[in-house]
């Protein structure tokens, strides 16, 4: 294998590996969408989660158990977010932005006060690598594909097990009759609150995992202040830019992964463009998904809206 071929693996391999946080997020959130929950406060859901499992890395020196409890601190983040937007039917998107701001200040905090004197991570190869047999040997594509980190096959094997959900199962066209005309649920006998809820927090699980994976396989078990940068909001407007559609999810998130990726690797490629430009251009991706959104009106007919039993639309 030459240098360039060399250049090329590396470059998709760093890509999918930047795509692993973000889709997880973009999944977890087209699915609170499709039930009709507008999750603006994903960015904090994914704080939480990174921040719970350096927490959890530094308590246990385990980096498996410090994905799971944070996909436990982004769970538990999401119960109390849905318990203002679900239950108490608070403005989504107020509640939502406050919240972002809420765990910014608080996992902060959290790292002052836990994580300083934190001893350093010990060997995270466990989960930062898997190596699938024979194909990880082919050239170029086995190092980009089959030599990724298990969360990553995990999140491609679940956008396509949401999307088999979704379109084949009763849980998920029960999940979008709630989002398109809750009342209409309702009526049917269908607990609209029960599976929004449980929606929601399914998300936080999603988000919390994607928080997790920035701090644990990302950064090799180190967290700082504001570390998902901006990835929470990428990830609801990869949800809207995808219609909500798991498989597109993904095809959208290794898009911006590997264009995240040329920040990097671009000049070895013979890409000449300014960092900022290229730092910029997922957000600017963001703002024609939400302007796309308000245009097109393919959104579910109930998102962001409370549901109350018995209030009329």
């Amino acid at each position: 294998m030459d240098i360039n071929a060399v250049t090329l693996a590396l470059f998709l391999a760093g890509g999918l590996r930047l795509s692993v946080p973000v889709l997880l997020a973009a999944l977890g959130e087209l699915v609170s969408e499709r039930a009709g929950v507008f999750t603006i406060g994903l960015e904090g859901l994914m704080l939480f989660g990174a921040v719970a499992s350096a927490v959890g890395l530094a308590a246990t020196g385990s980096p498996i158990a410090a994905l799971a409890l944070g996909m436990l601190g982004g769970l538990l983040a999401a119960c109390v977010l849905a318990l203002g937007t679900v239950l108490a039917r608070a403005n989504q998107i107020v509640m939502g932005i406050g919240f972002n701001v809420f765990a910014l200040g608080v996992t902060s905090l959290v790292r002052q006060l836990v994580l300083v004197d934190a001893p350093p991570a010990g060997a995270l190869r466990s989960v930062t690598m898997m190596k699938l047999p024979w194909l990880s040997d082919i050239p170029v594509l086995g190092r980009a594909l089959f030599s990724q980190s298990p969360v990553f096959y995990f999140a491609v094997l679940l956008a396509v097990a949401l999307w088999l959900m979704l379109r084949f199962t009763r849980l998920g066209l029960l999940l979008r009759a709630v989002g398109e005309n809750a009342a209409a649920a309702d009526a049917a006998g269908q607990p609209v609150l029960r599976l929004r809820f449980s929606a929601a927090v399914f998300t936080g699980l999603l988000a919390g995992l994607g928080g997790a994976y920035l701090c644990i396989v990302a950064s090799g078990g180190t967290f700082i202040d504001n570390m998902t940068a901006g990835r929470g909001y990428l990830a609801i407007a990869i949800a809207i830019f995808a219609r909500w559609m798991p498989l597109r999810a993904l095809l959208v998130a290794v898009a911006l992964g590997l264009l995240e990726a040329l920040q990097f690797q671009g000049q070895y490629l013979g890409i000449e463009l300014p960092a900022p430009l290229l730092m910029a251009t997922p957000f600017a991706i963001a703002l024609v998904a939400w302007i796309a959104m308000g245009r097109a009106g393919a959104a579910p007919a109930d998102l962001g809206r409370p549901f109350l039993r018995g209030e009329g639309r």
